[in-house]
């Protein structure tokens, strides 16, 4: 989970400007703190489709954010969810076995991992497991959390990790909320 907090820096310049409307504060903080969630939310979904090829149908959806309150001036982004089935990214299915265009960096050729090459069916792309018909096991990807997980971290999609690039935003916004009532 990724939290940030206020530092007593935040907290001071708050105070200091609010001279008079210091009841306003806990209203400054929440502004900023969901406006500082949808920006993060935005820059993490810029970065899982700049380094994956998942279609944003499927990856927009399973992030939520729950805002901040007044009583409660905390924003989480949610993610979760189960791994992806490749047809989410981009496939083909040619004559000698399926692929999948999973990572931005190179088309990854489905073949090998079982003895028979993969196939599409029904919508989903699929391995035998065996020589024989059954079982087909259904090929899927990396978790929606676990791609947001990378991004992060800054191992996919933009440069270095968000962590302070979101925190920036934060003070950012804090002194913009602050401007407002001044």
């Amino acid at each position: 989970m990724i939290t940030y907090e206020v530092s007593k820096a935040d907290l001071e310049y708050v105070k200091g400007k609010l001279k008079g409307m210091e009841e306003k504060a806990p209203r400054v903080f929440k502004n900023a703190i969901n406006h500082t969630a949808k920006q993060a939310r935005k820059k993490l979904a810029a970065g899982a489709q700049e380094a994956y090829t998942v279609k944003s149908g499927g990856f927009n959806s399973r992030m939520k954010i729950q805002n901040a309150t007044a009583g409660r001036l905390c924003a989480v982004i949610r993610s979760e969810g189960r791994t992806l089935t490749i047809t989410r990214f981009h496939t083909t299915a040619p004559a000698s076995g399926a692929r999948a265009d999973i990572v931005k960096s190179g088309l990854k050729h489905i073949s090998g991992q079982w003895k028979t090459n993969a196939f599409k069916r029904k919508g989903l792309i699929m391995q035998r497991e065996t020589e024989k018909s059954y079982p087909v096991h259904v090929l899927r990807s990396v978790s929606v959390p676990k791609m947001l997980e990378k991004v992060y971290q800054g191992d996919r999609g933009i440069e270095g990790d968000l962590e302070p690039v979101i925190e920036k935003t934060l003070h950012d916004e804090i002194a913009a909320e602050v401007a407002k009532l001044i």
